[in-house]
């Protein structure tokens, strides 16, 4: 029996809920997604120098324009591919995703002690010439900007147009799923963002969200029962939780 690409693969996790997948699959991977990213980074520097309500503004705007366009590439990949292709490329889009974050975790991890350096968030995000015509707008505008462009080719913006292809009958969902997925992640930020990054390493919580997207990838393939991503997603986030005793235990006897 032929099973509808919209009720296979990652909606499975949703159970006999199906209708609610899409949508609760695309807030969920984005909310995870964006530990670590450019996006998250410039936000909790932003709100740091501006007004954090018009930071958050100005990043859910952006992020609201991006996801319309990343549904509607995912969309357009899907005609393209043949039948039965979606799930393996889906599924080698959310591995390729979790590898490539797993290789942000090592990396913080090697260059400091999972945590990321205040002076360093905004080096690089939005180019000086750029930065220098948008410096005395308003914070909206600055925010906009910033994350308009830190989301270009960032881990979020492929996950989304990889949700617009696995859930083609479901555009609308998988837009507000996301939108409010990062919107949730962009508030956190925004408001309490620099003390939370100050509890928990990002290199923590950057390996624990890899762990997840190579599962989900796998379970994409059918190589990984729905209970097994599940345990993969609890595992993952009691690790990055373990990260806040691991910095204790290093500033003890670092001290």
């Amino acid at each position: 029996m032929l099973v509808p690409i919209h009720a296979s693969g990652i909606s499975r996790l949703i159970g006999q809920y199906d209708q609610f997948g899409p949508a609760v699959t695309s807030f969920v991977t984005n909310f995870l997604a964006t530990f670590g990213d450019k996006g998250q980074l410039a936000v909790i520097t932003l709100a740091t120098i501006y007004d954090a309500k018009r930071v958050f503004a100005g990043a859910v705007a952006a992020f609201a324009i991006w996801n319309i366009i990343e549904v509607t590439v995912g969309s357009a990949v899907l005609g393209a591919l043949p039948a039965g292709v979606t799930p393996i490329f889906t599924g080698a889009l959310f591995v390729l995703v979790g590898i490539w974050t797993c290789y942000q975790a090592y990396s913080i991890y090697t260059s400091t002690d999972g945590r990321t350096r205040g002076s360093d968030l905004f080096a690089g995000i939005i180019p000086d010439g750029i930065y220098k015509r948008i410096r005395g707008s308003s914070s909206f505008v600055i925010a906009f900007v910033a994350i308009a462009i830190a989301e270009f080719g960032d881990k979020t913006q492929i996950l989304t147009i990889n949700l617009g292809a696995t859930f083609p009958n479901a555009p609308i969902a998988v837009i507000v799923g996301a939108w409010l997925g990062l919107a949730v992640r962009t508030g956190i930020d925004a408001f309490v963002g620099t003390a939370m990054e100050h509890l928990l390493p990002m290199a923590f919580i950057q390996a624990a969200g890899a762990a997840v997207f190579v599962a989900v990838g796998i379970f994409q393939w059918g190589l990984l029962d729905g209970t097994a991503v599940v345990g993969v997603a609890v595992a993952a986030v009691a690790f990055a939780v373990s990260g806040a005793f691991y910095r204790h235990w290093v500033a003890s006897h670092t001290s």
